[in-house]
């Protein structure tokens, strides 16, 4: 289900909190890797700051048109249930 009115990708959170993304082919849950994360995470590399899925993190999002919050305390991630509350 696609939201009434997705809030502009200017206020999406920068800071790794997974959110639902609106792209061309509907929704996904995905978060915000800086270039500096990408290196603490996964050591040397050419990486670049951008949007990837939650549950697998090559494949990134260009140009999504809108983001919302998730509503759920919980998302699934490859068979494992991650909380997104502190």
């Amino acid at each position: 289900m696609l939201a009434a009115d997705p809030r502009p990708m200017s206020l999406a959170p920068l800071d790794g909190t997974p959110v639902r993304l609106f792209v061309f082919a509907g929704s996904v849950i995905a978060s915000f890797w800086t270039e500096g994360r990408c290196r603490e995470t996964f050591g040397a590399g050419d990486y670049r700051d951008g949007w990837y899925l939650v549950d697998d993190d090559v494949v990134e999002l260009d140009d999504p048109w809108g983001w919302e919050p998730l509503t759920r305390a919980c998302v699934r991630v490859e068979n494992e249930t991650v909380s997104l509350m502190p």
